[in-house]
């Protein structure tokens, strides 16, 4: 079939921000360079951009032959817009103190339920979501520091089966970070292990950690925040500190200089907690580069009037994942029959870069119709969908004012009117 009479069709293209904007005359695009030429051939510049009625796009590709567009009208082009790059952001759920303020309700020997709903990824046998839960019954003389130690170790423990760790659990506590908190020693830390070894057992300057006390880690050697997890301290032996649930961070050495805060039983027991739940993020990459983020839905029972609060998750825009992943499913569209059912035979080759220059790249997008006449003298009109991608820092695409440069010559054929400084 003919291109021209495929309809519907997504093409991307992706370029790699490296090679500097070729002089007005060249043609021939370096690798990784997008240009415009006209419908003569001729570069599409600042002189002629205006009068241009017909382009292609060229990316040059090193080694191989360009990746050339079809011949797009702007009197056709609809729907042009802009997007400019922009970070993914995971999930995050709250319950009682959330790091600045909130409480967990206190019930004497009263049943706490947390119930999750968790939004299918790519494919579900469960009406596209699933329920995952955290219990908690508060014994005779509750406080919120057993509650939130509680809860967090039940979810944490309901999770421990998943195929991957798409929700992070914390216990966060309200009492202030402080230098007199500090270990004295740089302790030892394990993913996953109740054991912290730090010599001697004691902080602010020689007063030894006893059971019944609280510990704050961060998940790496920084400095810790009222946002980091806190322990209970259940068993001590020397050197050795056992916490009430495994370490739930990264495994490695915290030091000194309030990488760790111990909290007292009464520290603890005056504090106001809460649990804090976070989305992970997801593992991406071959074979099938599918790109998503964790969602859920949060039901709390026997908690009274506390509600969960929630801070949405977003894809972000202009993503690694995001780029790569679409470009591997448009490669359906160049004969890449083996992208799903042989795939680890034929590996897909992406262009999308891992580590982006910026961080993430600007996208212009634009659908266009696709005209041509047929032997049987009958027009064949073919709607399809455009995306520019190149680098967030990229010179020759994100500045309007730049002479000749791929974002100024894009906005005027397509009728871009916005700034393109990023």
């Amino acid at each position: 079939m003919a291109t021209s009479q495929i309809k519907n069709a997504r093409q991307i293209f992706i370029g790699n921000g490296t090679a500097a904007l070729s002089g007005t005359a060249v043609v021939s695009p370096a690798d990784g360079e997008i240009i415009i030429l006209n419908e003569s051939g001729q570069r599409v510049t600042d002189s002629n951009s205006a009068a241009t009625t017909k382009f292609r796009l060229v990316l040059g590709r090193a080694g191989e032959s360009d990746l050339v567009s079809d011949l797009i009208e702007t009197a056709t082009i609809s729907d042009a817009k802009l997007g400019v790059g922009a970070a993914r952001a995971n999930q995050v759920t709250t319950i009682g103190y959330d790091g600045t303020s909130g409480s967990l309700p206190v019930t004497n020997s009263n049943l706490y339920y947390v119930r999750l709903y968790i939004q299918e990824l790519l494919s579900s046998n469960s009406d596209g979501q699933r329920m995952k839960h955290g219990v908690y019954k508060s014994d005779a003389s509750a406080a919120q520091s057993e509650i939130a130690l509680g809860l967090t170790s039940s979810l944490i423990n309901n999770f421990l089966r998943e195929a991957e760790q798409f929700i992070t659990f914390k216990a966060l506590a309200n009492t202030a970070v402080a230098a007199t908190h500090c270990l004295d020693s740089v302790a030892t830390v394990t993913k996953g292990s109740k054991l912290i070894s730090a010599s001697g057992g004691d902080y602010n300057g020689g007063t030894l950690v006893v059971v019944g006390d609280f510990i704050r880690i961060p998940d790496t050697d920084v400095a810790a925040t009222l946002g980091d997890d806190v322990y209970k301290i259940v068993a001590v032996d020397g050197d050795n500190l056992t916490l009430d649930r495994p370490y739930q961070g990264t495994t490695g050495t915290r030091n000194t200089t309030n990488g760790n805060q111990v909290l007292t039983a009464a520290q603890g027991a005056a504090a106001d907690w809460g649990v804090r739940l976070a989305g992970a993020d997801l593992s991406f990459g071959a074979p099938d580069y599918r790109y998503s983020v964790a969602r859920w839905d949060t039901q709390l029972e026997n908690f009274g009037t506390t509600e969960a609060a929630t801070t949405g998750a977003s894809e972000g825009l202009g993503t690694y994942e995001s780029i790569a992943s679409l470009e591997a499913f448009l490669m359906g569209g160049y004969g890449e029959i083996y992208r799903d059912g042989v795939r680890n035979i034929h590996p897909q080759v992406l262009v999308a870069e891992s580590a982006v220059a910026g961080g993430h790249y600007t996208l212009c997008t634009f659908n266009f119709k696709d005209s041509k006449v047929t032997g049987s003298f009958s027009e064949e009109v073919s709607p399809k969908s455009m995306i520019v991608a190149c680098p967030t820092d990229c010179g020759p695409f994100a500045v309007t004012a730049t002479a000749h440069s791929l974002g100024k010559i894009l906005g005027v054929l397509t009728g871009i009117t916005v700034t393109w400084t990023t």
